[in-house]
């Protein structure tokens, strides 16, 4: 699992009955999503200490920077480093019940769905339901993917269709405008010299030395190869053109108490239909071998603060994608990393 690095003076030496108050007060707001005070940390747990006693250990506590009280109230909320501490140290590795197992590994019958787009789509879905957080699931990026064969197919006078099969089996298609209409002779020439100097490479390879790679191409086609080269960046960018990214289950995450305020509950619909913030941040965070963890503002946009992700990278051939969730930071994290980390393996081929 691979963590930030939380960094604040004294936290490798907190004292027992520190780290147990902390426990508690991060263990009973993820399940109440509300302040925690001295007096119910007294009554209802087993430190055997009076709400004196915790009121001064609190105080400790937010000293470090491990907890916080909002607004006026008199309990206490965990803070990112809390949060962080939590997940780095004292939170206890879960596994998933069978029931849960179970049916994860009935969306896929045994085999995973060949179609990238039809699995991105059933796991986002499937994700959101069972951990009822908002479900992201990236297609994988297509930067190492080896080019199998290209193909030009005109669709009409002044459209022609490119279609890339990527060895891993995914095959992306492109529309382009031409200028004038080519002839099906002509289309198969390119198809085939392009074919030549092209296939074999990674998409990255032929992005950055496409225009050198045409250079010596028949004068006559030109016009149709100044046009491959001009469009370059997105006819083999790292990015499928359509359904790169899935996103399931805002309305279930919606219900949770956070977002009984309207500002919140504004941020998250706008952050949904923006997926390029997404896309930004799951760049950001993958590319790693096991499940990530960002907490609030590790995450490094204003937009997500007041929330965490958890991802997960899966493999499609030889390429890799993430799957993750986004929720409140008072998720149930060992209960969340065990999902998105089975998950991802499932969808692994």
């Amino acid at each position: 699992m691979e963590d930030q690095t939380y960094s604040h003076s004294g936290l490798s030496s907190l004292s027992e009955r520190e780290k147990q108050v902390l426990l508690y007060i991060i263990e009973q707001h993820i399940t109440t999503a509300s302040p925690i005070g001295s007096r119910t940390l007294s009554k209802f747990t087993d430190l055997n200490l009076s709400p004196a006693s915790i009121r001064n250990v609190m105080s400790d506590l937010e000293e470090r920077g491990l907890i916080g009280h909002p607004h006026t109230s008199a309990g206490r909320i965990p803070t990112d480093l809390g949060y962080r501490y939590y997940v780095n140290s004292m939170m206890m590795e879960t596994r998933l019940s069978d029931d849960e197992r179970s049916l994860l590994d009935a969306q896929f019958d045994g085999d995973v769905p060949s179609a990238i787009h039809e699995l991105i789509r059933s796991s986002s879905h499937i994700l959101s339901r069972i951990s009822q957080q908002l479900a992201i699931v990236a297609a994988p990026t297509l930067g190492k993917g080896v080019l199998q064969r290209l193909e030009l197919v005109q669709v009409a006078t002044d459209k022609i269709m490119v279609i890339l099969s990527i060895r891993s089996g995914i095959v992306k298609s492109i529309i382009l405008q031409i200028r004038s209409e080519i002839s099906r002779g002509q289309l198969e020439q390119i198809t085939e010299m392009l074919n030549e100097r092209l296939s074999g490479l990674t998409l990255q390879e032929i992005r950055e030395t496409f225009a050198d790679r045409m250079r010596e191409a028949d004068g006559r086609d030109g016009e149709i190869i100044r046009l491959f080269i001009d469009s370059s960046e997105r006819l083999f960018s790292e990015r499928l053109e359509t359904d790169a990214v899935c996103i399931d289950g805002i309305m279930t995450m919606t219900q949770q108490p956070e977002f009984g305020d309207a500002n919140r509950m504004r941020n998250i619909i706008e952050l949904v239909e923006n997926q390029n913030v997404i896309v930004h941040v799951l760049d950001s965070i993958s590319g790693g071998e096991a499940v990530t963890i960002r907490i609030g503002r590790e995450i490094k946009d204003d937009s997500l603060t007041d929330y965490s992700i958890i991802a997960s990278p899966y493999r499609f051939g030889q390429l890799s994608g993430a799957v993750s969730i986004i929720g409140p930071k008072r998720m149930n994290y060992p209960r969340m990393i065990a999902i998105v980390d089975y998950l991802a393996k499932l969808m692994s081929t």
